[in-house]
């Protein structure tokens, strides 16, 4: 799928400037990851107005932080949400505040990546792809590259956050395994993947979110 004409499209090291620039100007990195998810969700939401089961796979980084908003929205929507820490609890500081946030949440499960296999012999309508975000390069983890073949095999829609996992935002350069998304929101705007000939394997729909920076 072509991006729209003269979209806006930003190397990971220009994202980097332009949220300094808008911490600098009086928001903060917490809010600018509550825009993103809150974003997410709502054309998640406007696409699938009924609730149902989502599975939200995360990394220990910001975009984990990403779409465990996402999973929190979903949750007051009447979604329920089992969510995989795959690279364990020590999550970035901002991904661990909302990680907080989800405490004691009606149809929030914390499932162990041990128990992925398992979980995904059910239902989700949703499959939300928040492991590896646009600072990822080179070759995929051996448990990343597993869960990827995972969730790859698995019913509902795909949704990856900002890049699907495995894919170089810059240079477009597609590990094995890399997550094949049927819906991809990009932050602010399109990074250079987006428009290279792997996003049509790799993104599907490609949605540019407004978030809150220039």
């Amino acid at each position: 799928m072509p991006l729209p004409e003269h979209a806006k499209i930003y190397t990971s090291a220009q994202m980097r400037e332009r949220e300094q620039a808008a911490v600098d100007t009086g928001t903060s990195f917490l809010q600018l990851m509550e825009n993103a998810g809150q974003a997410a969700a709502a054309d998640l939401l406007r696409r699938l107005p009924q609730p149902g089961r989502a599975l939200v796979v995360c990394g220990k980084g910001n975009n984990g932080g990403d779409a465990l908003v996402v999973a929190r929205v979903l949750q007051q929507h009447g979604w329920q949400a089992d969510i995989v820490l795959l690279l364990g609890e020590n999550l970035s500081e901002l991904a661990e505040t909302n990680r907080h946030r989800l405490a004691g949440l009606h149809g929030i499960r914390f499932l162990p990546p041990q128990g992925l296999p398992a979980a995904l012999q059910q239902d989700y309508a949703l499959i939300i792809d928040g492991i590896f975000g646009t600072g990822f390069s080179g070759s995929l983890p051996p448990i990343v590259a597993e869960c990827c073949r995972l969730l790859n095999r698995a019913a509902g829609c795909k949704v990856a956050l900002d890049i699907p996992t495995g894919l170089n935002g810059d240079t477009a350069e597609a590990a094995a395994d890399t997550f094949r998304a049927d819906l991809t929101y990009a932050f602010a705007a399109y990074k250079p993947a987006h428009a290279s000939p792997a996003a049509e394997q790799c993104c599907g729909e490609m949605v540019c979110l407004d978030i809150g920076i220039d």
